[in-house]
């Protein structure tokens, strides 16, 4: 079995470690395949940071070391954008503007009126999206109605950590993967990643969060394999000791 990470993050986004610093423990770690997956930079006016992320500097410097170290370990120059529905002709033109190995689009952001509330920040902050979008089975269909309207664009290659509207939900807190209603909005999002001919990111970054288990599910990542859906393994690592994090569960898995 060939070791591989194609989720990572460097300075060239949120990460910690320098591109090369990283490719350099990498291949100490005897990695054959290192994705760096950093986050794009948002729209103009829609955050007060992150908008210096994925420079055109850092583009060109990936690329460099992709060739710099071919010999020794494959490296991918990957991006991860942000799905905001309002913003979706500047993502479209954004994520097709340039060549990468991978794209990936994430949804991490809920509009409530006029604002756009992260998910992952807090569970605090979660309970209170919950209450001003009537609920946790309106936040859930939301979120799943976003994922799928950036899976429709055609412009992505992978979607991350599937189901990260669970990571506050640590057992069944807030509601159960097993209800007809969640199994819905599952199966219409595969079927459309199959259809667009997706891959999923098999994410292991929900080993380290409140919900204590991988994205996306294991009934998942089952219907996924039924559907001949590829899912490819990701630490989502954004510090060197994430790097191998949760590689010897998924390997299990």
């Amino acid at each position: 079995m060939k070791k591989v990470n194609y989720h990572t993050h460097t300075t060239g986004s949120d990460g910690k470690l320098k591109p090369e610093e990283l490719i350099k423990i990498a291949i100490k770690k005897k990695f054959d395949v290192l994705g760096i997956t950093d986050h794009y930079h948002f729209p103009t006016g829609f955050r007060n940071w992150g908008n210096e992320f994925y420079s055109d500097k850092h583009y060109e410097e990936l690329k460099k070391l992709k060739n710099k170290y071919k010999n020794k370990i494959k490296i991918l120059v990957n991006v991860e954008f942000d799905w905001l529905k309002y913003y979706k002709k500047w993502i479209k033109w954004e994520a097709t503007k340039r060549k990468y190995d991978y794209r990936f689009i994430s949804v991490h952001f809920i509009k409530i009126g006029k604002e756009y509330i992260p998910l992952d920040y807090s569970e605090k902050s979660f309970q209170k999206i919950i209450k001003d979008i009537g609920g946790i089975k309106k936040l859930v269909k939301n979120y799943y109605s976003s994922l799928r309207d950036a899976i429709k664009t055609g412009c992505f290659d992978f979607v991350g950590h599937l189901d990260i509207i669970k990571i506050w939900n640590r057992k069944k807190k807030y509601f159960s993967g097993q209800e007809d209603w969640y199994k819905k909005e599952i199966q219409k999002t595969l079927n459309l990643i199959k259809k667009k001919n997706m891959k999923i990111d098999l994410n292991t970054a929900g080993f380290r969060k409140p919900c204590a288990e991988q994205y996306p599910s294991k009934d998942i990542l089952e219907e996924a394999e039924k559907m001949k859906i590829p899912f490819l393994i990701g630490t989502d690592a954004h510090k060197p000791e994430e790097l191998e994090a949760g590689l010897k569960e998924i390997k299990n898995l």
